[in-house]
């Protein structure tokens, strides 16, 4: 009787072993999506002409890629995109005043985000998940050429 239960109890724990994995790769990440900027609920300093802003983050390699769509007063779209994983590398972002941001998991439901232009820090974000899933918010704060701005965008996700 012994054996058989060990039997059991080892077989039990190997498919827990090749199962969990599994499992918690299907654990979806609440930031993967596409997300609209609700205008009226953001804020920026100093004030801006864009008229709509969507981000997209797809998961990549224990990471995420990123693509920003802004469209502006004038109806061009600008475009910004990077691929990072949240090991606080840093790593290239096209279409951007910034030459490199890093990305930090600090819970399942916010990250930070750290940009940097000429190798110093010129920016620092902070994207929080809230509302059950469906709101983003990124609150942004930085420094270029002299000129501060900062801002709290806030996103509902499609």
């Amino acid at each position: 009787m012994p054996f058989k239960l060990a039997s059991i109890l080892g077989i039990a724990l190997l498919s827990q072993a090749l199962f969990a994995p599994t499992l918690f790769a299907q654990t979806k990440d609440p930031l993967v999506g596409t997300w609209e900027l609700n205008r009226a609920k953001s804020e920026f300093n100093p004030d801006n002409t864009l008229q709509t802003r969507t981000v997209e983050f797809t998961a990549k390699d224990g990471g995420v890629t990123f693509l920003q769509k802004t469209v502006t007063d004038r109806g061009n779209t600008v475009q910004s995109d990077y691929t990072a994983k949240f090991d606080e590398k840093d790593v290239p972002i096209s279409g951007s005043q910034l030459d490199s941001v890093a990305l930090k998991r600090v819970d399942a439901n916010t990250l930070q985000r750290t940009g940097k232009a000429g190798g110093k820090v010129a920016e620092t974000a902070t994207l929080k998940i809230s509302n059950g899933g469906k709101t983003l918010t990124i609150t942004t704060k930085g420094s270029l050429d002299g000129d501060e701005y900062s801002s709290t965008q806030v996103f509902e996700k499609q």
